[in-house]
């Protein structure tokens, strides 16, 4: 199989396509991006891009002279996704990453918890079905530690100063996170990876750090009393509240049904619980063999947040 090059994001805007394409220039590969017909994104110069009203022959308009695609965007229909890979194939690509970045859905007990992610798998099943067609490469990173930060995705609220620890016991269970500039270097160097068995058609798992939800409150309560101790400003109290998780999961299960997100959190916490969680104690982790840089750890991660939001 030839060098992969030429890579094509789909999406060029939200949380992590910025990251991703960043991290992909930094390591000189050409960039495009793919757009609706309708978007406004704008993406740095250097990048090509291509719109698409995601028929099969805009599709494959685009893909032609692309090596690889990675798709960042959730999509929660089948369909919608297949018609994706099946372009790519007839277009001659050869790599696709699907949309994974995060929990890590080869697991089927985290599935069975959180069943609107089924798709994830099945798209990893078909993506089996035609290895001699395209190679994949799914990418798992646990929880987007910094993007949950400042959403209080998972129970942390930093301008509110709260903490919901999540009962019986859970708090003190440590899982692997990723900064979202660990979640960008880690497609680059997929990719720089071109054909190595470590990453064809594969899981590879990355992560930034292992922490409990007792350490980032601990690492909370000490980095805000050192930044505002700094700025000379009065230290404001972190609060802990105990909640028990499965009481929250039933009401975000409710929300959800009615196609309110904003309780989410909850239900992954506890199909990440539940499964492991921690790549580290799985012997999984790929940073290193990737040829990554030491990632961030919490303490610089949480005072780059924080340093950001509190008074000057």
């Amino acid at each position: 199989m030839s060098e992969i090059k030429n890579v094509m994001l789909i999406g060029a805007g939200g949380r992590l396509n910025p990251i991703v394409i960043s991290s992909l220039l930094e390591q000189g590969f050409s960039v495009s991006a793919l757009v609706r017909t309708s978007s406004t994104a704008k993406p740095p110069p250097e990048v090509n891009l291509f719109r698409t009203d995601y028929s099969r022959a805009s599709l494959v308009s685009a893909f032609k002279g692309q090596d690889a695609v990675v798709n960042t965007i959730t999509m929660p229909d089948f369909e919608e996704q297949k018609n994706i890979i099946d372009a790519a194939v007839e277009a001659g690509v050869k790599r696709f990453i699907p949309s994974e970045f995060g929990i890590d859905t080869s697991n089927e007990k985290a599935v069975e918890i959180m069943t609107f992610l089924r798709m994830k798998p099945q798209i990893i099943q078909y993506l089996r079905s035609i290895e001699d067609k395209i190679t994949w490469t799914a990418i798992i990173t646990g929880f987007f530690f910094d993007w949950s930060l400042n959403n209080g995705f998972f129970s942390f609220n930093l301008p509110a100063r709260t903490a919901e620890l999540h009962q019986p016991g859970y708090h003190s269970h440590r899982l692997s996170w990723s900064n979202l500039s660990t979640v960008g270097e880690a497609v680059a160097h997929v990719l720089l990876a071109q054909n190595s068995p470590i990453v064809v058609n594969q899981y590879v798992r990355v992560r930034s750090f292992n922490a409990s939800q007792d350490e980032i409150l601990k690492s909370l309560i000490s980095v805000t009393a050192r930044i505002e101790s700094a700025r000379g400003l009065d230290t404001v109290e972190w609060k802990q509240i105990n909640v028990d998780l499965e009481e929250k999961v039933v009401e975000a299960r409710n929300t959800l049904a009615q196609g309110d997100t904003s309780k989410l959190g909850y239900i992954l916490s506890k199909a990440i619980y539940n499964t492991g969680g921690n790549f580290d104690d799985e012997g999984v982790v790929m940073n290193e063999k990737l040829g990554m840089k030491p990632p961030e750890g919490l303490d610089a991660a949480i005072e780059r947040e924080l340093i950001k939001l509190l008074p000057q």
